[in-house]
């Protein structure tokens, strides 16, 4: 009788102790929300913020604030968020393969999205590309291929900084057999300028930076280094095609919470993030600015995030890149 006794006393308690719980995750949300983005205004992790946001605003029946805390490369909105009060009321959003990937490259505490964070929802996928100028003397991708490994460490690329996302693709690209010199440069805008001013010969970036040189003939897109073909350029094929082994981690924007936030938010949360993506009027202006839409439901995000971790490991291993002091 004594067992049966402390094991009721355990049932009330548990249920005193998760009713609050349950009982805000039912009324959330019932004040403004904050979302918080690393980075400054204007670019296409803000641009992306404030448009699905937007409508967000209108799913919930409350105001959405978007603040930007930019500086060092996100760091700064990350660790704010991380010591939030875990509420639902201060959300984070980033870019998601960058916290799968710093931990990687730094040896200073970085923000692990799993420990540090609770991720909420995945929202848009980067489309990215190799691209070349008008006079560059490959002009299919195969054809690239079968200049670099005639030409090992002659043929230059140009990526959006050392260590950046892209500077790891063309480290797989090496694994692959694609052995270049590579020149780095403070964004994508400025590697843009250089292939197009003929200072690199290759250009890794997203299919956004390049569209104007690629509609007005000043650049080529080759290979997009997704899974499979772009919708908005069906007629680039994917590095795979040609490089079968080829398999670059996915570059993606998404919504992460202070940790320890209640699954019953992070589901609704997810659920609405899911319904403003794929609204008409939201989905079109993300398919304008070259993007694809990313929807993870709340069970897989830890998987996700998880195998995104894993496969920027193998190519920093392989490559034997060291983490650096900064």
């Amino acid at each position: 009788m004594t067992r049966f006794l402390h094991i009721a006393i355990s049932l009330v308690l548990l249920s005193v102790v998760t009713l609050p719980m349950t009982a805000e995750a039912q009324t959330y949300p019932a004040k403004p929300i904050r979302v918080v983005v690393g980075y400054p205004p204007g670019g296409g992790v803000d641009y992306t913020a404030r448009l699905v946001s937007q409508r967000l605003s209108s799913e919930l029946g409350q105001p959405i604030i978007v603040e930007n805390r930019a500086g060092a490369g996100g760091t700064i909105g990350e660790e704010f968020v991380s010591r939030a009060d875990p509420d639902g009321y201060t959300i984070l959003y980033a870019v998601g393969s960058d916290l799968a990937s710093r931990k990687f490259l730094t040896r200073k505490p970085t923000i692990d999205p799993l420990r540090d964070l609770t991720p909420v929802a995945t929202v848009v996928g980067s489309v990215n590309c190799i691209v070349v100028g008008p006079s560059f003397p490959a002009k299919s991708f195969k054809e690239l291929v079968e200049s670099a490994k005639r030409n090992p460490g002659k043929l230059t690329y140009g990526t959006s900084g050392v260590q950046s996302y892209y500077y790891l693709i063309g480290e797989l690209l090496k694994q692959n057999g694609m052995n270049m010199l590579h020149v780095p440069y403070k964004g994508n805008a400025p590697v843009v300028t250089a292939l197009i001013g003929g200072e690199i010969d290759i250009a890794l970036v997203n299919f956004a930076a390049v569209l104007p040189h690629l509609n007005s003939g000043k650049a080529k897109a080759l290979a997009v280094l997704e899974s499979r073909r772009y919708a908005g350029a069906p007629d680039v094929p994917t590095v795979s095609e040609e490089l079968p082994a080829f398999k670059a981690p996915l570059s993606w924007f998404g919504f992460f919470g202070p940790p320890g936030l209640p699954q019953p938010i992070v589901e609704r949360l997810n659920a609405e993030v899911a319904k403003a993506l794929e609204s008409p009027e939201v989905s079109s202006k993300i398919g304008a600015v070259h993007l694809n839409i990313l929807i993870t439901p709340p069970a897989q995000l830890r998987s996700f995030i998880m195998d995104t971790s894993d496969s920027f490991s193998k190519i920093i291993k392989s490559a034997n890149i060291q983490p650096s002091d900064g």
